[in-house]
């Protein structure tokens, strides 16, 4: 299953849990959130780059960002923020 099916097939459950103090690791296998309450923008960078490596991408999703690596067959979902350009 590709990333965005991954993503459009998360349990209602999974979804209800986002919330801006976390940030969400999505594997083919399993779901995983970690805190990131009061982070600055470079703290969630810097996290991005160290579980998702440096080569991932930034999208949107449902009104989410998202960070993609399809060489790890990884995506993380930051609740925190809604448009690319405030992660960047």
């Amino acid at each position: 299953m590709d990333i965005r099916n991954r993503l459009d097939n998360l349990s209602e459950a999974v979804i209800t849990a986002f919330s801006d103090n976390f940030i969400f690791l999505i594997s083919s296998d399993k779901v995983q959130h970690y805190p990131a309450r009061d982070w600055t923008k470079e703290e969630v960078q810097a996290s991005l780059t160290e579980r998702l490596g440096t080569d991932y991408t930034l999208e949107q999703w449902q009104e989410r960002v998202i960070a993609i690596n399809q060489t790890r067959d990884l995506v993380a979902v930051i609740p925190k923020y809604q448009r690319i350009e405030q992660v960047k």
